[in-house]
């Protein structure tokens, strides 16, 4: 909100004023005009769905005027700020304005550059004030609500699904919604190749507290376990009328991601299905737990799939006794080399798990024990848990598959040299800190699809793509805090990271003492784990 300039629309019925303030430098006091309209009621309609930050409006106006706007605006937008355009002889209804709640009033005779920009200077404090006390009341009605409704749907679970178990309309309007029906919502999950590490998820977060702001039809958002949220639409009778929400909210996300230099937009991928309409308080618990379906179906979709689902997909089976002995037969045959066993997986069992199609947490588990007693038999137990966390981890079928036979392919030649494109790659992003850096462009540079590329680093490194830049980027950074005469800022630059805000938030957390505090006290003891061998200072 501080860095972004606020977004102005301007209500008059003169076209001379709307195209003076057209042409008003907005930019210099932080804004931007995003349209013009000629009377209240048409000004209403272009805040549907997504209102401005701030309306600037004429009193006197046909059809609807400016107070009648502003009564309306506080009632439905409360954070949106308002301010007037008025003559001396409006000067009683600039007084009542003011009574109603408008920020401030600019006299139409002058329309003077610094009188305006002391307006919309005014009325931006208002805005992080209203959103910084909104932000601070959700987080903590968000937490509250979200444990009540984790637990309702524990209930439902425990219940199997029994209709009996349901939301009373008492708990209903805890969780903070009213009679707005039919409600839908979205259930929002971060899968794990998106490197979902807690950076990506204040992402999405920050990203969901915004457009909850900027979105009437948005009741809430909740999260759910630790890599799902819920996103409440009201009054949404057609689960298509969600898509285009979702849309703008994923886009928000996004730009959220590129606007850091650690996490790549294309690194956190979104998936999304909306529920069935909600049309009493009974029916919530019902859709959540059809919606968690999807989760589980998504682990056999491609990355090419659509991201925004409506329909409810067919269910995964049970992975049953029976199942578990046929993969043992399979296994068993190929287990006592290393290739068969990789082969055995890679075609037969994958194909198998395509066609049956079982639930995938039951699946990996098995897989994960199997995996870890066929090293374990092999006298390579170091190898065991990580291996294991590898399969127990993977988010689709071909990333399980690929953890799988990596492993298999590792213990049976144990003194396997890493891949070269990996050893590059370490050197390349060494010696280019500097620049700005993503998984996408490093993965391109040398060959490879970006998701396939950030597995295989992981897997020979122990540290994600972001993690090892990071890592690299901090320790420089503490050398060059230790050892030069930079300014903080030219420290950030000189790794990376331009966005000073970031760079000390990074480093703080990283090191455990902020930057200046570095730069003070050069002898002082911080954290510093350096990957070459550096010993603490």
């Amino acid at each position: 909100m501080t860095t972004n300039p606020v977004t102005v629309l301007v209500v008059d019925d003169e076209i001379p004023i709307r195209e003076e303030l057209r042409a008003f430098p907005w930019e210099n006091c932080g804004a931007v005009w995003i349209g013009e309209a000629e009377n209240g009621e048409e000004a209403l309609a272009m805040c549907d769905p997504f209102p401005p930050d701030i309306i600037v409006s004429d009193i006197t106006m046909p059809t609807m005027d400016g107070l009648t706007l502003l009564q309306e605006v506080r009632r439905r937008y409360p954070g949106v700020q308002v301010i007037l355009l008025t003559c001396h002889s409006e000067f009683q209804y600039a007084k009542e304005a003011i009574r109603l709640g408008a920020q401030d009033y600019i006299l139409k005779v002058s329309l003077d550059e610094e009188e305006v920009g002391s307006a919309i200077r005014k009325a931006k404090e208002a805005l992080i004030r209203h959103r910084g006390h909104l932000r601070q009341e959700s987080k903590l009605n968000r937490a509250k609500a979200s444990k009540r409704l984790e637990a309702l749907l524990a209930d439902f679970r425990e219940g199997n699904g029994d209709r009996d178990v349901s939301l009373e309309r008492e708990q209903w309007q805890r969780l903070g919604f009213g009679d707005r029906f039919p409600y839908r919502f979205a259930r929002l999950w971060l899968p794990a190749h998106s490197d979902a590490s807690l950076l990506a998820h204040d992402i999405v977060r920050s990203a969901l507290v915004d457009f909850e702001m900027r979105t009437d039809a948005c009741e809430a958002w909740f999260p759910i376990g630790s890599d799902e949220y819920t996103v409440w639409f009201s009054e949404c009778d057609a689960a298509n009328a969600a898509v285009p929400y979702l849309e703008r909210c994923f886009m928000q996300v996004r730009s959220a991601a590129a606007a850091t230099s650690l996490v790549d937009e294309g690194e956190i991928v979104l998936r999304a299905v909306v529920s069935e309409a909600i049309r009493s308080p009974a029916d919530a618990l019902a859709a959540l737990h059809a919606t968690s379906a999807w989760k589980e179906a998504a682990f056999y979709m491609a990355d090419s799939a659509p991201y925004i689902h409506i329909s409810m997909p067919e269910p995964p089976r049970e992975f049953t006794e029976e199942h578990r002995r046929a993969l043992l037969a399979g296994l068993r045959q190929a287990e006592w080399d290393a290739d068969r066993l990789a082969l055995y997986v890679e075609t037969e069992l994958a194909a198998w798990c395509r066609a049956i199609r079982v639930r995938p947490g039951p699946l990996k588990q098995w897989l994960t024990q199997r995996l870890t007693e066929w090293i374990s038999e092999r006298g390579a137990e170091g190898k065991a848990y990580a291996s294991a966390a590898a399969v127990a981890a993977a988010f689709d079928l071909d990333a399980m598959v690929e953890a799988f036979v990596r492993t298999v392919r590792s213990v049976g030649a144990p003194e396997m040299k890493s891949r070269p494109e990996i050893r590059e790659a370490r050197m390349w992003i060494r010696d280019r800190l500097q620049d700005p850096l993503s998984l996408p462009f490093i993965a391109e540079r040398f060959g490879l699809r970006p998701e396939y590329f950030s597995r295989l680093f992981k897997d020979e490194t122990g540290e994600s793509v972001n993690q090892y830049i990071t890592r690299l980027r901090m320790e420089k950074a503490m050398e060059l805090l230790k050892h030069s005469n930079l300014k903080v800022y030219e420290v950030a630059e000189a790794v990376g990271i331009p966005n000073y805000r970031y760079f000390t938030s990074t480093f703080r957390n990283w090191a455990g003492a902020a930057p200046t505090d570095v730069k003070r006290n050069r002898r002082s003891t911080v954290r510093f784990d350096a990957g070459d061998g550096g010993s603490p200072i």
